[in-house]
């Protein structure tokens, strides 16, 4: 009969997640993970795989655990609108009080894996996705409600804010302040007024 682990696969996860979250795929080195997760190399193997596989499964739990959660105000059946904006407010706020400005996951990996790693590339798209249909689905609500104009179509509304997210991402983590990230941000949202 097998022994039982002696320690929490899910927070040895966790703790991967955010090595690689912090210093990236290539710049992460077994021995990073090995201290972060508190295992010895057989014991990562062995419930993990090796690094790529680590990496594929922390990144997953990032886009189940840490994004989908925060999708989750976007489906309020209050006000959708102010729904959208908290959601932006939420995540804006999420990245600045960063200081070590990690920024997204999600993104830091489009920009280092993405190109050349084709099914990184698509995990990575199918993310961005659910994401833009997130807010699809709210700002069709948004505009059942009469919080839209007419003419203001959900879908490019969708696709624009997640395209806004993502380059105040991209932006902080290359060193913008603060305030230029929140100017993008009211910026942004001022097209839903």
């Amino acid at each position: 009969m097998p022994r039982p682990k002696a320690f929490d696969p899910d927070q040895a996860l966790e703790q991967a997640m955010h090595v690689f979250w912090r210093k990236g795929y290539e710049a992460t080195s077994m021995e990073d993970l090995l201290e972060a997760m508190n295992l010895n190399r057989g014991s990562l193997y062995a419930t993990f795989g090796d690094k790529r596989q680590l990496f594929l499964k922390a990144m997953d739990r990032y886009c189940v655990g840490t994004i989908g959660e925060r999708l989750k105000l976007l489906d309020q059946r209050t006000s959708a609108l102010a729904a959208v904006k908290q959601f932006i407010g939420t995540m804006t706020d999420g990245l600045l009080m960063d200081p070590t400005r990690r920024g997204c996951l999600l993104v830091n990996t489009a920009m280092e894996l993405a190109p050349h790693e084709k099914d990184i590339g698509k995990r990575v798209a199918y993310s961005i996705a659910h994401m833009e249909d997130s807010f699809f689905k709210a700002l069709s609500r948004a505009k059942k409600q009469g919080e839209l104009e007419k003419d203001q179509d959900p879908r490019s509304l969708a696709r624009y804010l997640t395209g806004m997210l993502q380059g105040v991402v991209v932006m902080y983590k290359a060193g913008a302040p603060a305030e230029t990230v929140r100017d993008i941000v009211k910026t942004g949202l001022s097209i839903l007024e």
